[in-house]
């Protein structure tokens, strides 16, 4: 991305939250957490394909999250970076990086203004995928009941290799841009809050059709209802979202599914049983597919031997529906993963996974993971100073 971009929308943003600071006369309390770390290993086969070879494999990655005051009155950043090494003759690198710069003002004591701006760069063997968005956001609290209103636009560049005949990644990626406005409003009971939503978007592709001459272009409607609650130690939520995508040029058919989320976290003395399911919606470029159907559940117990010591086991399945083209991704694991806190920020990691992947028109494929991991963990955060006596 252009570095002009970045100072088009953050320059701005940083200046006000600075103006916004020095009207009140208090220094705002900052808090800074950086984490930088090494994994490394044996994958038996990365590439998930009937015959290819194994591969040692190494990531460095590194995350910083930032903010200046409050998440309803301030500014913050968050970082993530990470790079993937395989043998070269297995497996070229991956990355996954994506930086957010949020900025926060209130009006008043019941209105808060929201605005963010994020970057991303996703590339792995058969995915590339950069995007470049902007969003605001507006809560108003009315007693227990909170309003709020988001539009958001988001550039994208995104290119898959169709995995399912084995083939290479298109000439040029697919150009789009989406609008999205969303609105509704919540209800707070103690711990508890129920609210509505509802989110309607448009999608263009700015090369007008696709490599094979049909247009993607289409339009997204999306009500959505979902609960938080608190039992006890125990935390619960989820949504519903019937989800419809209309084409105008009848180039591809109407998407109508049911979207959801559901998490839980309980906790029983040593142990903490995890849940997670979704059900979620993605862009694809895969030839006669628009939408990519992604379902995903995971169970996890994570067990806490002493103050130093926690080992989890954890299961999860993930399924790509590539909806028109008929083809179905299935990966199915199961792992564990043991850490151990050495003092001062540092935390080693040990982890395996065996895991078994199904194509549509391919062989299944049984693999497996070995990984060893370092990280440390630095706070650079700073408490804030009261307001000046008189001020």
């Amino acid at each position: 991305m252009k570095p002009s971009l970045f100072t088009l929308y953050f320059l701005p943003l940083l200046l006000a939250g600075t103006a916004h600071a020095a009207e009140k006369d208090v220094q705002a309390p900052e808090t800074s957490v950086a984490v930088i770390g090494l994994r490394g290993g044996y994958d038996s086969n990365p590439l998930t394909l009937k015959g290819e070879k194994g591969s040692p494999t190494a990531t460095v990655f590194a995350t910083w999250d930032y903010l200046h005051g409050t998440l309803q009155d301030g500014y913050g950043v968050n970082l993530t970076l990470a790079e993937t090494q395989y043998d070269p003759r297995v497996l070229s690198a991956a990355r996954f990086h994506t930086l957010t710069l949020k900025h926060a003002v209130p009006i008043g004591d019941a209105t808060v203004v929201q605005t963010s701006l994020l970057a991303s760069n996703e590339q792995s063997w058969s995915r590339r995928r950069s995007s470049l968005g902007l969003r605001g956001r507006i809560d108003h609290a009315i007693g227990a009941l909170r309003l709020f209103a988001s539009a958001e636009g988001r550039l994208t560049a995104l290119n898959e290799r169709n995995v399912f005949n084995l083939g290479d990644f298109l000439p040029q990626d697919e150009n789009f841009g989406t609008v999205s406005l969303t609105s509704g409003a919540a209800w707070r009971i103690g711990d508890s809050e129920v609210g509505a939503s509802f989110t309607g978007s448009r999608t263009h592709f700015l090369d007008g059709v696709d490599y094979l001459g049909l247009r993607r272009d289409h339009n997204r409607v999306q009500p959505n209802l979902f609960i938080s609650t608190k039992l006890g130690e125990a935390t619960l939520e989820g949504s519903l979202s019937p989800f419809r995508a209309i084409f105008p040029e009848k180039e591809f058919e109407t998407v109508s599914e049911l979207l959801y989320t559901a998490k839980a976290r309980i906790p029983y003395g040593a142990l903490a049983f995890e849940f997670a399911s979704s059900r979620t919606v993605e862009d694809t470029t895969l030839p006669f597919s628009a939408i990519d159907l992604v379902t995903a559940h995971e169970i996890k117990l994570t067990a806490k031997i002493d103050e130093a010591n926690a080992i989890a086991l954890s299961a999860r399945r993930k399924t790509d529906n590539y909806l028109g083209l008929d083809a179905l991704s299935d990966q199915k694991s199961i792992g564990i993963d043991y850490q151990r806190a050495l003092g001062n920020g540092l935390t080693a990691t040990a982890s395996a996974s065996l895991r078994k992947t199904k194509e549509t028109g391919l062989e299944p494929v049984t693999s497996f993971s070995l990984m060893l991991g370092l990280q440390k963990q630095i706070d650079f955060s700073k408490p804030g100073k009261p307001e000046k006596a008189g001020g």
